[in-house]
């Protein structure tokens, strides 16, 4: 089985997100594609909203995709998730599939700062999600899949939130309801 992984803080998950998991499995013809909500990222200061609401958004915006499902192992361990442990993790729990750990252009730019990065590589196969526009990334250690993006920030829609300014287009309708239902990220 071919399978994607695509971890992050969700905070909260966005269309963006989505698009670019569908995109993915498209490009790479995977079977399926598991989220991985980390608990705490090591190269962001904030720290995320609570597990359980992270959790609770990122099972309403994947309910419609039969090929999707989470993996809350980051969320259960204590401390900082870095990918490696995960990628240990991912290789026993996984060993017979084909794995391929997904990431974006801003992550790739910053993968030289990852925990044990080169080790990394002998794990899994990573994917950069490249956008359209710029410069085309050339990089043997790396498969490299193009793909259309939509350009939503978590950051931005925390923001506005806490401005009172409107974001009900950038979320899902149920993960909008349930943000407005549990007033997270309100000043």
């Amino acid at each position: 089985m071919k399978i994607g992984f695509f971890g992050g803080t969700f905070d909260p998950v966005h269309p963006g997100h989505i698009h670019a998991i569908v995109e993915a499995k498209i490009s790479l013809g995977l079977d399926k594609v598991v989220c991985i909500p980390a608990k705490q990222s090591p190269l962001k200061k904030n720290v995320p909203t609570r597990d359980d609401h992270r959790l609770n958004m990122l099972e309403l915006a994947i309910r419609d995709y039969g090929f999707m499902e989470i993996d809350d192992w980051e969320m259960t361990r204590e401390g900082v998730s870095y990918t490696y442990d995960t990628a240990v993790h991912l290789q026993e729990e996984y060993p017979e599939d084909e794995r391929y750990f997904l990431i974006g252009t801003d992550q790739y730019k910053s993968f030289e700062k990852w925990h044990r990065h080169e080790e990394l590589l002998k794990l899994m196969d990573f994917v950069i999600m490249d956008r359209y526009s710029g410069e085309p990334i050339s990089d043997d250690r790396f498969i490299t899949i193009n793909q259309p993006v939509i350009e939503i920030s978590s950051t931005i829609i925390r923001d506005r939130i806490r401005d009172g300014e409107i974001v009900r287009h950038q979320l899902d309708p149920e993960v909008y309801q349930y943000v407005k239902e549990n007033h997270l990220y309100e000043a």
